[in-house]
């Protein structure tokens, strides 16, 4: 007597339908695309550097390892940002399963398995799949792909996507606009404090007379300069003084007190201990191999 067994069918969470793009871009410093509105779905993901993003009347940064979707309707645009290159990829597809509505407005941070579903699919896809225009729908093909490479295609993005729907701690835009916009004015203070410096690089300011000229408290000022530079406002002022020393030397028309005490140093000793520690060489030593290269210079011209 034949046995009868269950059959299981799988209900499917989430389904891509169709792909129009997914590719691989490495942006010029200039890059600007200025926009577009399309009925399908499609995301964003920075892999190198960061990049302007409009979503809507929203702009914010969308930085390295982060993900943003656009949905269907949403006007978006990408510029560079800062005059930075940057590396991305575009991925673009129709899908009416419902929990899509869960990415809208969103930003991810792409790490881990959903990161390595989505480097497979850009892999399996040969990384330069561009969107063509057309009307109507065809076959994926995949040039030089091994067999079922279309199906691999499909199955990584929805992994990637099926997991990205697992994770909590998505961000929404509005919440990065907000942060793009304080970006842009801590841009604007640093850029100022900097300019107050090296306008006075021959002087000894305090932290008090720079956060005076800056227009904002000590802790404020300090706090936004570590966030933009990544070096605390002290040692940027100590390497920009370096930096006029190492020129003033290069010059020979003053001695190293003389340096020191134009530098806003009143103890030389102390400078010099200093300028040893900046720079792996001691002052001596450093106008000691500006000479040595001056000397080769001229034996090569003979």
């Amino acid at each position: 007597m034949q046995e009868l067994y269950q059959y299981h069918y799988i209900e499917k969470t989430l389904s891509i339908t169709d792909l129009i793009s997914l590719f691989y871009y490495k942006s010029p410093r200039n890059f600007s695309f200025d926009g577009e509105t399309h009925d399908f779905w499609e995301f964003i993901y920075i892999d190198k550097g960061q990049m302007l993003i409009t979503a809507g009347e929203q702009q914010y940064v969308l930085k390295a390892g982060e993900l943003a979707f656009h949905c269907p309707g949403e006007f978006h645009a990408v510029h560079a940002c800062g005059q930075t290159a940057a590396n991305f990829i575009v991925c673009a597809f129709t899908c009416e399963s419902s929990i899509m509505q869960a990415f809208r407005h969103r930003i991810l941070t792409l790490n881990g398995p959903p990161r390595e579903a989505l480097q497979a699919a850009v892999q399996e896809a040969g990384g330069h799949m561009l969107p063509v225009e057309g009307c109507g729908r065809r076959p994926l093909y995949l040039p030089d792909a091994l067999p079922g490479g279309p199906q691999l295609v499909l199955g990584y993005l929805e992994q990637m996507l099926l997991l990205l729907y697992r994770q909590s701690h998505a961000v929404r835009i509005r919440q990065r606009a907000e942060t793009y916009a304080q970006m842009s004015n801590r841009h604007q203070l640093v850029e100022r404090i900097r300019h107050h410096l090296e306008e006075h690089v021959h002087e000894s300011l305090s932290l008090g007379q720079i956060a005076r000229a800056a227009g904002c408290s000590v802790s404020l000022m300090k706090k936004k300069f570590k966030v933009e530079t990544g070096q605390s406002l002290i040692d940027w002022f100590i390497d920009l003084k370096m930096g006029e020393a190492r020129r003033m030397i290069e010059e020979g028309d003053l001695n190293f007190t003389q340096i020191a005490a134009s530098l806003g140093y009143d103890n030389p000793h102390y400078f010099s201990r200093l300028f040893r520690q900046r720079n792996d060489m001691t002052m001596t030593e450093y106008g000691r191999s500006l000479i040595g290269v001056t000397r080769a210079g001229k034996s090569s011209g003979r």
